[in-house]
């Protein structure tokens, strides 16, 4: 009776072992496959980092138990997606790589959530604590999302105190949306070095997202520099409230349930619409005659269609200088790397997110 039972459960651990194994090949074909083809392959992206822990624990349970064939079926899997590992997670705090020849210039992204504006107790003082942290980054480019100025008399200004904090003189920003005629949010990038050229990226259907790019004359050679910010879930304050009651406390019912849906087809949407927006975006690169430096707020993790795409072609500054998960997110969610810095062919950079 004893041996049956503990057959049993080895047959069940065995079993779940594989289920785990497979979820792990579906987030990695998260990366490949649209969203509007497999709408719940990114559920599986998003779960990376638990599954993949859950492989590991297998791995290492039946290593224990010195069952080393069983062990092979989450080690195999792990090591056959190694690579989405190295972009989720970097175990070294530095490259082996030979750095490139060239100059050396430094490029931050920061989505700056509109410089805490509707902080309305503290926005001054966040504001000018994010203008104390650029002006000790002192980077040579920098790409804002969530940028806000208002244009009103002596009221929350950001363009010119910007430019002034961080030495920098040449700006180009575009807004998304204009509220009383002076309060502008946008996105907007800011250099050191000549802006020679710029221009728009458009997303079909979309208002609130956009892309905008920027010839930059680095003495003599000419750079172009991505910013993006592409769409986001857009949950509601009911939705977050609803997630946040069953995280701690779950429940059942109809209300429930039509909620749950709610926010399941919001994702399903954002997901799309940063796939479509991201392939927009890599159809414009491929038309530029200057090196690419990308950087953006892509609300997707590294093991997503969105990244694939965009990996396909562009090097991620993350995984040749980063260590560990880089997280960019702060939310009820666990913490993600939502936010890149990315370049094809280019003189040596170093990037802050």
């Amino acid at each position: 009776m004893l041996r049956s039972i503990r057959l049993m459960g080895k047959s069940a651990l065995l079993t779940a072992n594989v289920i785990v194994a497979a979820c792990l090949v579906l987030s990695y074909a998260a990366t490949y496959v649209h969203p509007a083809t497999a709408p719940f392959l990114p559920y599986f992206g998003i779960a990376f980092g638990f599954i993949l822990l859950a492989n590991l624990g297998f791995a290492l349970f039946w290593l224990l138990f010195k069952k080393k064939r069983v062990a092979l079926i989450s080690a195999v899997t792990i090591l056959v997606g190694f690579n989405h590992v190295l972009a989720y997670f970097q175990p070294l705090p530095f490259s082996f790589g030979k750095q490139p020849d060239g100059k050396n210039i430094l490029v931050l992204s920061h989505n700056v959530r509109l410089f805490g504006w509707y902080n309305w107790r503290t926005n001054i003082e966040d504001r000018d604590r994010m203008f104390e942290r650029l002006e000790r980054i002192d980077a040579d480019v920098m790409c804002f999302q969530e940028f806000f100025h208002n244009s009103g008399p002596d009221i929350f200004e950001t363009r010119q105190t910007l430019k002034r904090v961080a030495g920098a003189d040449y700006l180009f920003d575009e807004y998304t949306s204009v509220v009383k005629r002076q309060q502008h949010y946008g996105i907007a990038i800011l250099s050191k070095y000549p802006i020679v050229d710029r221009g728009r990226i458009e997303f079909t259907g979309e208002r609130s997202n956009v892309c905008i790019y920027a010839d930059i004359d680095v003495e003599g050679d000419t750079l172009r520099v991505y910013n993006a910010h592409v769409a986001s879930i857009r949950f509601s304050d009911k939705n977050y409230k609803f997630i946040e009651e069953i995280m701690n406390q779950p429940r059942e019912g109809n209300a429930e349930l039509k909620e749950g849906i709610n926010i399941i087809t919001r994702l399903s949407l954002a997901y799309r619409n940063r796939a479509n927006q991201t392939q927009r975006i890599l159809a414009h690169m491929e038309t530029s005659p200057h090196p690419v430096i990308f950087c953006g707020d892509m609300n997707d993790t590294p093991v997503s269609y969105s990244y694939g795409r965009l990996s396909e072609t562009l090097t991620d500054s993350f995984r040749e200088s980063g260590f560990g998960i880089g997280n960019t997110y702060i939310g009820l969610f666990p913490s993600f790397r939502i936010d890149y810095i990315q370049a094809i062919t280019m003189p040596s950079a170093r990037g802050y997110i």
